[in-house]
């Protein structure tokens, strides 16, 4: 039975499972709900707790074991089970027969890294599926992460109005723990400011939380270009910024791109040989297709749309251009060429992300 994680403080009122499963890879919401889990059996009475791990050379037979060992101090007990790959390295046979033979008394919380859409398919999943409370958690993004600021300033007393609350999207960049800092910051500074007039919740304005608030957005210097690329230069300047801010080197982040640029180019020479070749234009008129430039080169699943547009919209001499603005970057950030490497850079961002009104 999956549980969303926003109702699973309701599901625990209503009823008990055998067993939980806990499973993603977004820490905060991840950590909730373990602690919710944790607080809800220890509410009901089950007092003694046995903590496995399920690491290389985990014996699945002590698990069996736990199960069917009777509680020396305690009449309930919860069996805490970590799996951090996401899946048992004896292939599930251990949770199969724990979950065809549910001991009395006891849980079993299972405490789990990602879980791939292929391990869902196998009979241990299904095992657990069909006496299991799961509850995954993913990653929020855009309207939905607005959604789970407001609840979560909700439950410290905290009012904010769509402006501020998008302020704080924008700051954290999808990270919940981060948020989640400055969301107990907000209720540290603000959260008795109501009850001088009588209101429960303290309703705070966009000034009060702009001066609060910083930048503890982590960025991604791998999303950095994917998001240059997409045109969204504005989001985009902001990673760079904060990038530099946090220290990283010019010279890694222009050697990411410098790959990037370097692979798309090549690409885009089988796509359009008659740009990048003169002398074969006479023999190849015809563009070839995305999956022919594509071939033989290594692209996640998830870019290859993106990868895909970049060539249709752009030429061939485009990317080799931003090559040599690279270079020059590069020697800027040396001492080899007068310029500051990081203004520089900031051209080459509006470059990749299409906007022709920024010359470099």
């Amino acid at each position: 039975m999956q549980i969303r994680s926003e109702q699973l403080r309701n599901d625990l009122k209503a009823r008990q499972y055998p067993v939980y499963m806990v499973c993603g890879d977004e820490p905060l919401q991840h950590r909730d709900c373990v602690d919710m889990l944790r607080k809800a059996v220890k509410y009901y009475g089950y007092d003694e707790r046995e903590v496995y791990t399920a690491d290389t050379g985990f014996d699945w037979n002590v698990l069996l074991s736990a199960a069917n060992e009777l509680s020396l101090f305690a009449s309930k007990k919860l069996i805490e089970l970590h799996m951090p790959t996401g899946k048992p390295a004896d292939k599930g046979i251990a949770l199969i027969q724990y979950c065809e033979n549910l001991p009395q008394d006891t849980i079993l919380l299972i405490v789990a890294g990602k879980v791939e859409s292929a391990t869902r398919k196998s009979k241990w999943y299904k095992a657990v599926d069909q006496v299991a409370g799961i509850i995954s958690v993913w990653p929020i993004e855009g309207q939905q992460l607005n959604q789970w600021l407001q609840r979560r300033l909700q439950s410290k007393g905290l009012t904010l109005q769509a402006d501020s609350i998008q302020l704080i999207n924008d700051r954290v960049e999808g990270n919940l723990l981060a948020a989640d800092q400055e969301i107990e910051k907000l209720s540290l500074l603000y959260s008795g400011s109501g009850e001088s007039t009588g209101q429960l919740n303290s309703e705070l304005s966009y000034e009060q939380v702009s001066e609060a608030i910083f930048d503890s957005a982590r960025y991604n210097l791998f999303e950095l270009f994917d998001c240059t690329l997409s045109g969204d230069l504005k989001r985009a300047s902001r990673m760079l910024y904060g990038l530099q801010h946090e220290g990283l080197s010019i010279i890694l982040i222009m050697s990411l791109f410098a790959r990037e640029v370097r692979m798309l180019a090549k690409m885009s020479a089988v796509l359009y040989p008659e740009k990048a070749d003169p002398e074969t234009a006479a023999t190849q008129k015809q563009p070839l297709n995305i999956d022919a430039a594509m071939k033989g080169v290594y692209i996640f699943p998830k870019r290859k749309s993106l990868i895909a547009q970049a060539l249709r919209n752009t030429r061939p001499e485009v990317w080799q251009e931003l090559l040599k603005q690279l270079l020059l970057a590069d020697k800027m950030a040396k001492g080899a060429e007068q310029g500051d490497p990081w203004d520089k850079m900031q051209l080459i961002l509006a470059c990749v992300a299409g906007k022709r009104y920024l010359e470099i």
